[in-house]
C-alpha cells in the first residue's frame, strides 16, 4: 500500500486548482470570442444587404465587413464586458441569462452612443441645422444606438451560454479550441478569399484625378449607360454597386478598370441630402486613379471626360490636392 505525504497531496492539489483556474480564464475569454461572432452576426445584415446574385466582390466585402466588426466586437467585449461580468459576480454567485443580456445590451450601446453623441455635438456628423443636430440625425442616432444595443444584447446571451459551468473538462477545452479557430478563421479568411479583379483600389494606387460631377440624380441611368458604352469600346470592366436603407438609396457607385492599372470611378451619396448636408451641393465625386506606374490613363480620362462634359455642359469641377479648383488642362497634368 502506497501512502502519499501531505506535501504531495498538497502540491498536487496546488496544481489541480490552478489548472482550473487557466481553463476559467480560457473560458471566459472563449466566451468573449463568441459573444464578439455572435454580436457580428446581428449586425452585419444592416451593413451588408444582399439584393443582387452573389459574386466574390460582395463575399470579399463581406468577410472584411465581419472582420473589421468582429475586431469591434472584442475590444468591446474585453474592455467593457468581461470586467462588467467579474464585477456583477463578485456580488452574485451566479450571472443568468437576463443579466448578460442587459450586460451585453449597456456594452454594446453605451460607448458607441457616446462616441455618436459627441461627434454631433461637435459638428463631425452632417446632421445639422443652425447648430442643432436635425430631426433625421437624431432619429439615425437613435436607430444606430438601438442596433448596437441589440448586438450587444446578441452577444451578451452567447457569452452565457458559452460560460455556464460544466463539469467536463474536455468540453471546456472543446469550447476554448472552437474560440481559437473561429478567431483565426475570422482573420485569415479575408486575406485568402480576395477580389483580385482591377476593380479593388489598392492603397499605394496614385490619385490622378478628383473631379466633383454635378450630374442630375434622375440622369444617373445615362451616365450608368455611357460608362458601360465607354467600358465596352476600350475592354474595360465595369462594375455598377448600390446600397440602400429602409427603402432609401444611401450612395451608389460606377467603376470602370483594367489590367494595365487605369481604375475609374464615381460616387453618388444621396444620403448626403437625406441629411441635409453642404456637401451634397457638391454633386458626385469622379476619380482616376493609376493602379501601375506605367499606366496609361491620360487617352481614357480625356476621352471620357470629354464624353461627359460634351452632355452636360460646365458639370465638372477638377480638384487640387487641397481641394483648389483646377482646370481642365492641369488636370490632366496629374495632381497637384
Amino acid at each position: 500500500m502506497v501512502v502519499l505525504s501531505p506535501r504531495i497531496l498538497a502540491v498536487g492539489a496546488k496544481d489541480e486548482r490552478l489548472e482550473m483556474r487557466v481553463q476559467q480564464v480560457m473560458r471566459l475569454l472563449a466566451g468573449a470570442v463568441f459573444a464578439s461572432f455572435a454580436a457580428t452576426l446581428a449586425v452585419i445584415p444592416h451593413f451588408l444587404q444582399v439584393e443582387d446574385a452573389i459574386t466574390i466582390v460582395l463575399v470579399t466585402q463581406g468577410l472584411n465587413a465581419a472582420m473589421m466588426m468582429f475586431t469591434a466586437a472584442i475590444a468591446h467585449a474585453l474592455l467593457f464586458g468581461l470586467p462588467l461580468f467579474l464585477l456583477v459576480r463578485r456580488k452574485r454567485s451566479r450571472v443568468g441569462i437576463v443579466a448578460c443580456a442587459l450586460g451585453g445590451f449597456l456594452v454594446g450601446a453605451t460607448p458607441f452612443g457616446i462616441l455618436a453623441l459627441l461627434s454631433m455635438i461637435s459638428g463631425g456628423k452632417p446632421t445639422f441645422s443652425n447648430d442643432l443636430p436635425t430631426e433625421f440625425g437624431w432619429t439615425d442616432y437613435v436607430r444606430s444606438v438601438g442596433l448596437a444595443g441589440l448586438s450587444g444584447l446578441v452577444g451578451g446571451v452567447a457569452f452565457w451560454a458559452t460560460t455556464r459551468p460544466s463539469e467536463s473538462n474536455a468540453k471546456s477545452w472543446s469550447i476554448v479550441s472552437a474560440a481559437a479557430a473561429l478567431t483565426c478563421g475570422i482573420f485569415i479568411l479575408p486575406i485568402v478569399v480576395r477580389d483580385r479583379s482591377c476593380h479593388v483600389i489598392f492603397t499605394s494606387a496614385r490619385t490622378e484625378i478628383f473631379a466633383n460631377l454635378k450630374v442630375p440624380a434622375d440622369a444617373w441611368q445615362k451616365l450608368e449607360q455611357k460608362f458601360a458604352d465607354f467600358g465596352q469600346a476600350h475592354e474595360l470592366s465595369l462594375l455598377r454597386d448600390e446600397h440602400t436603407q429602409e427603402g432609401r438609396l444611401m450612395w451608389r457607385s460606377l467603376n470602370l478598370c483594367n489590367d494595365a492599372g487605369v481604375n475609374i470611378d464615381v460616387y453618388d451619396a444621396p444620403w448626403l441630402a437625406y441629411s441635409r448636408s453642404p456637401l451634397a451641393d457638391e454633386g458626385m465625386t469622379l476619380s482616376i486613379y493609376s493602379q501601375k506606374r506605367d499606366a496609361d490613363w491620360k487617352p481614357l480620362a480625356r476621352q471620357l471626360l470629354s464624353e461627359i462634359g460634351t452632355t452636360w455642359s460646365e458639370t465638372i469641377t477638377f480638384r487640387g490636392r487641397s481641394g483648389h479648383p483646377l482646370s481642365f488642362e492641369d488636370a490632366m497634368n496629374g495632381r497637384s
